[in-house]
This record gives structure tokens, C-alpha cells and sequence, in this order.
């Protein structure tokens, strides 16, 4: 592994002790990603742990089989009480290893020796603890967005098909248009997504969606784009269009000069996506309702929306709802910017500027 082993000289001083402490976990954290699960990868955890320790051999044994050592076997046979030291892995509440510290006997293990290995598997513990909620956070996201994927509405195809139906003699090269927009449009509805998409493809599609929609309303519904140039960040696939979709479908049915307006900016230390219309508006208590009522199959993928960016930006974003009856609506979605980190990158998290 190419570390020093801790002089044998004397104990560490409480800094040297610190950052000692730190290294160690700084190194482990890659390989715990297997959760235990790779063999490779619990032998680089245990060759962490021994050479970075003043320990004569380490011991990995897994519940799942693997077993794995490094340092002086012969210590290892001879691991009488009081010359090892043995520390719980878990993962919650499931036991899932131990780790055993030997030293040879007759030697005396140290306070700092002790401190070092059960500081090791709570590290280890709270790591694997962690990377379960983080993949199980990601599994509600996707089937979030599947469930919202599922919400094709077949009365938009239905009436989509009959308004290009109906230009394809008199308009043909209007109707070819049309159907490229319902093509993408229903692309990025049933594809694969990844977690996060660019800023602009998300638009794209909002776009195809309202080019559809427009030709069936005429000058009953006006857009109005307001996109600060050159931003560019990342957000969850399907995220702008069910929110048009409902400002269309409720708050501007029946008006005869609808506008939306979607906005895309950088503000403070986050990005704003604000779609906002000129409809009916409602009460402030049913606004509250939709982000969180997931039996509400009228207003479509509202609650669900709100879910997903609360799994991947946190408890304290997601959508905003501002609404009076007969004042229109204003929804806004937040995008928090922070600093990259490389765990975060590759879990999708965070926009960067």
C-alpha cells in the first residue's frame, strides 16, 4: 500500500492522533461502496487498517462468507484475551462483520489502540448505514418518476393526433411540425432517464409539449419565455411539463387569453425555474394540499414533482406554490447550487455553476 506504519516510539499526540484517525477513514470510505460484499475490496480495508495502526494483524470476518486478514498470521492463532480487540460492523441493526485487532502477546494495547479500532467500525457502520439510505433514496426517485412516467394522459394523444389529423391536407408541413414535437415530447416521457438531465433538454421538451398544445388552442393561449443566457445546471427529468400541463388543463380552462410565463434564473445561491399563469388561482390551503396529497389524480404529477426534488435536494426544497382565486398561479421550483464535492457529483446531487 505504499503507508508508513505509526512509530512504535511513544504514543501520538492528540493532534497527530486526530489526523491519524482522519486519514484512516479518508481511506477506507472508496472501498466501503461494496458494502463488504467485494473480497478485493475488504482486503484494501483491511490493509488500510493494518498498516496505518500499531496492530500485528487484522481481521475481517463477513456474514456474507468472505473472511479476510492482514499482518502476522501466527499472532492471529495465538489470540488469547486481552490481545485483541473485537468491534461490531452493522448496518443499522443487522449485524454485518467483525473486525478483530491482534497484537502479540504480552503487549500491552493502548488506549489510543482501542480508540483507533472501535473508531474504525463506527466509521465503517456509519458508512454502510449511510450508503443504504442514499440507494434507497435513489430508488424512491426513479419510481417516483416512473409512476409519473405512467401518467401518460390519453385524452392529450387522442386530441394531439386528431388536431394533426386534421392539418395533413391543408397544412402538411404544420402537421409534419406538429408531429417531430409530439415525437420528442413522448420520447422523453417513456425513455430510460437518468437521474438528473440538463436544464435545456427539460425545456425542450416543455417546448414540444406547448407547440401541440397551442395548435389546438390558437390565440387562447399565449407563452412567454424569459431564460438568463448561458445558464446551464442540472434537474429531474419531468419537472416543468406536468406543471405546465396543470396551469393549462385547470388554471387557464376556459379563458380566452391565457399566458404562461416560464422563467429560468440564477438567484442567490440557487436556481429558480418559475412557471406562472394568469388563470383561476385558488385557495392557499388546497395549494399546500396538492404538494403533498398523492391521491389527487386531477392535478397531475403535482405531489409527485414536489417528492422527487425533496429525494434529491433535500427536506428544505422542492416546489412552491403562490395562489389567490382569480389571480393566477405561481409555482417555483429551487435548485439549490453548492460546493462539488466528488461523492456528490457522482451521485447526481448537485447543480454547479
Amino acid at each position: 500500500m505504499g503507508l508508513p506504519r505509526t512509530s512504535e516510539k511513544g504514543l501520538l499526540k492528540p493532534r497527530q492522533w486526530i489526523d491519524k484517525s482522519f486519514e484512516i477513514c479518508t481511506k477506507m470510505l472508496p472501498f466501503l461502496r461494496s458494502e463488504l460484499k467485494d473480497e478485493d475490496d475488504c482486503k484494501r480495508i483491511i490493509s488500510i487498517l493494518y498498516v496505518m495502526t500499531e496492530f500485528n494483524a487484522v481481521v475481517l470476518e463477513c456474514q456474507n462468507g468472505i473472511g479476510v486478514f492482514a499482518g502476522e498470521e501466527e499472532v492471529i492463532g495465538k489470540g488469547e484475551a486481552g490481545n485483541y480487540i473485537e468491534v461490531p460492523v452493522k448496518k443499522g441493526n443487522a449485524m454485518l462483520a467483525s473486525l478483530k485487532f491482534y497484537k502479540k502477546v504480552g503487549d500491552v494495547i493502548t488506549e489510543e489502540d482501542e480508540a483507533i479500532a472501535r473508531g474504525a467500525g463506527a466509521v465503517i457502520s456509519a458508512q454502510l448505514e449511510q450508503n443504504s439510505k442514499d440507494y434507497n433514496a435513489r430508488l424512491r426517485a426513479k419510481a417516483e418518476l416512473k409512476a409519473l412516467q405512467a401518467q401518460i394522459n390519453p385524452h392529450f394523444l387522442f386530441n394531439a393526433l386528431n388536431t394533426i389529423a386534421a392539418m395533413c391536407r391543408t397544412e402538411p408541413l404544420e402537421a409534419r411540425r406538429l408531429l417531430i414535437h409530439l415525437a420528442r415530447h413522448f420520447r422523453a416521457i417513456i425513455q430510460t432517464s437518468p437521474d438528473l438531465i440538463d436544464i435545456h433538454k427539460e425545456l425542450e421538451n416543455v417546448r414540444s409539449y406547448l407547440e401541440i398544445e397551442k395548435a389546438r388552442y390558437g390565440n387562447r393561449i399565449r407563452v412567454e419565455w424569459d431564460i438568463q443566457p448561458n445558464i446551464s445546471f442540472l434537474i429531474p427529468p419531468l419537472t416543468i411539463q406536468p406543471i405546465v400541463e396543470n396551469a393549462i388543463k385547470h388554471g387557464l380552462a376556459g379563458k380566452k387569453d391565457g399566458e404562461i410565463v416560464i422563467s429560468v434564473k440564477s438567484v442567490d445561491n440557487c436556481y429558480q425555474v418559475c412557471i406562472k399563469d394568469n388563470g383561476c388561482g385558488m385557495e392557499p390551503e388546497v395549494a399546500r394540499n396538492l404538494l403533498t396529497n398523492t391521491n389527487d389524480d386531477k392535478r397531475i404529477g403535482i405531489s409527485n414533482v414536489n417528492r422527487r426534488l425533496k429525494e434529491i435536494y433535500g427536506e428544505d426544497n422542492g416546489m412552491i406554490i403562490n395562489s389567490e382565486p382569480g389571480k393566477g398561479t405561481e409555482v417555483i421550483i429551487v435548485v439549490p447550487i453548492r460546493e462539488r464535492r466528488k461523492a456528490d457529483v457522482i451521485k447526481g446531487r448537485y447543480c454547479r455553476r
